[in-house]
């Protein structure tokens, strides 16, 4: 069965793992679509992913859902997890390996929606695309000794990084530290990190200072590949099953409506970041197809536990309620 028809049962069905109830904030409390719109705030993370969304919440199609969203930024998905689960976000942004590990922590999460995809291009793309400023540094195997920025450690990143690293051979030891995405090129420029894992626009912004891609990104895992996700709180989705079934709508309708519409996406990145004058319509855009199931995703959670982030893929079947 495809992810997209299981969202119904997504909405409706949680465990109340935890004793605590992850309450609407900001919101009106209404699953009912005529009783008025109902108020939500969204975690996400300041790169393209979230193109979609904000193009989604211009179009109106939120509107016609009767939902009014408002969304507020975060350095990355596992620090979006915590807020979810305290009810300050009625919906994430999260890559699926930070959900992952949540979920096998007993954390209350479910997926409701694929968020992007990996590109087909091991040299491009533009969710996670390694980047060096050295010259010296051309192939996977001049990581050796390194250190190399990621938004959170135990996440996405770093098992793009180690598991490509792994698959090329190259065991010297790579230092991880934490950097904020716009802070990267930065970061990279003057030699504080000698390449960092950076998403759109500013992997393009690295580029344009220098920068150059090595074969580490999202694509090493699998052409393709879906690795962020939209998600609620367990307790969240019981109580507000409609507003969940709601949401879920509106997001695919964004997520295709920006894949079919290229130029409008890069377009509405001037509009919620700070870009240099032709920077947002040169940006790689990430795959946007929300359509998914277990199998496509088990990829990932394969890759999860090859790098000991967790132990087996009981937490994959747990997120998607399978």
């Amino acid at each position: 069965m495809s992810f997209s028809r299981r969202k119904r049962s997504i909405a409706v069905a949680a465990t109340a793992a935890f004793a605590f109830a992850a309450t609407a904030c900001g919101s009106n409390g209404g699953g009912d679509k005529g009783a008025g719109p109902t108020r939500i705030k969204l975690g996400v993370i300041p790169i393209i992913d979230i193109a979609p969304v904000q193009l989604g919440i211009e179009k109106g199609f939120f509107a016609d859902q009767n939902l009014e969203v408002r969304t507020q930024n975060s350095q990355g998905g596992a620090a979006i997890v915590p807020g979810v689960v305290s009810g300050d976000f009625q919906f994430g942004y999260s890559n699926i390996v930070s959900l992952l590990i949540a979920k096998s922590k007993g954390v209350p999460v479910r997926m409701v929606s694929v968020g992007a995809r990996a590109s087909g291009d091991e040299l491009n793309d533009g969710s996670g695309q390694l980047m060096a400023n050295d010259p010296n540094i051309k192939t996977v195997a001049d990581l050796a000794g390194k250190k190399i920025a990621v938004n959170t450690l135990r996440g996405i990143n770093e098992v793009a990084i180690r598991s490509t690293l792994k698959k090329n051979g190259v065991s010297g030891g790579v230092a991880l530290v934490e950097v904020p995405i716009p802070n990267m090129p930065a970061a990279l420029h003057s030699g504080q990190v000698d390449a960092a894992m950076l998403g759109e626009p500013f992997t393009t912004v690295a580029e344009n200072q220098g920068a150059h891609p090595l074969p580490v990104n999202y694509a090493s895992m699998g052409h393709g590949l879906p690795f962020a996700a939209w998600f609620a709180s367990e307790p969240y989705a019981a109580k507000n099953p409609q507003v969940v079934q709601r949401f879920t709508t509106a997001l695919e309708q964004s997520l295709r409506y920006a894949q079919a519409h290229p130029d409008e996406a890069r377009a509405v990145l001037n509009r919620y970041l700070k870009l240099d004058d032709g920077v947002g319509a040169k940006v790689t855009l990430p795959g946007w197809d929300p359509t998914t199931n277990r199998d496509e995703i088990e990829t990932l959670a394969r890759l999860a536990v090859d790098t000991g982030l967790i132990d087996n893929l009981k937490p994959l079947d747990q997120l998607m309620n399978k």
